[in-house]
């Protein structure tokens, strides 16, 4: 079987970190959320950033149920045109979404550095077709499974912008959460920016 191609990813990325409380929580600065959680009982984030498992959706080089990833993008607009898609994918699947229904994100900034399996290199786009993730799927699986820190690529709903699919928790290091908040509104067809 021919090699993965490879690229040694170094520099800062960006992720939208989903706030649940709402815009207050997205003012809130990591420390000051862990004084509120530890005053509620909660316990304070850990900071581990890859996430076990998927969930039932997946992401495009993590398939459902399977081993999580940590997806980052190159720049903040990547990330909000990536989020609005998949949140507005949500929206549609959830019978019932009034429009209007509001989700609250936080920028967070991370430093990355890891050999990342290169899938920009797909030629015949197989691997970033806009709504069948089984090619990227099977290659996410492959990269995981050769000891890739994860998966560098070209976004798909942002023309020009780059993604991560990070697998590995050595290859990130979170450094801070940048001011203020992504809020996406669902207008009942699509979920667009609104601050």
């Amino acid at each position: 079987m021919k090699p993965l191609p490879a690229l040694q990813v170094t520099g800062t990325w960006v992720r939208l970190h989903r706030t649940e409380a709402g815009p207050l929580a997205s003012l809130l600065t990591p420390a000051e959320r862990d004084a509120v959680a530890r005053r509620l009982g909660v316990p304070a984030a850990s900071g581990l950033w890859v996430p076990a498992a998927s969930g039932s959706w997946g992401g495009r080089f993590t398939p459902p149920q399977g081993p999580g990833s940590l997806y980052l993008g190159s720049d903040l607009a990547t990330c909000v045109d990536e989020v609005a898609h998949h949140h507005a994918r949500a929206c549609r699947a959830s019978v019932g979404t009034p429009p209007g229904t509001r989700a609250t994100f936080r920028p967070l900034r991370f430093e990355v550095d890891g050999r990342f399996a290169d899938a920009s290199a797909d030629r015949r786009k197989r691997l970033h077709a806009p709504d069948d993730y089984g090619p990227s799927w099977a290659y996410g699986l492959r990269a995981r499974a050769d000891g890739w820190d994860g998966v560098h690529f070209r976004s798909v709903r942002h023309r020009g912008g780059w993604c991560l699919a990070v697998f590995q928790e050595r290859a990130v290091r979170f450094q801070e959460a940048l001011w203020g908040a992504v809020i996406l509104a669902w207008d009942g067809a699509r979920s667009v920016r609104i601050a």
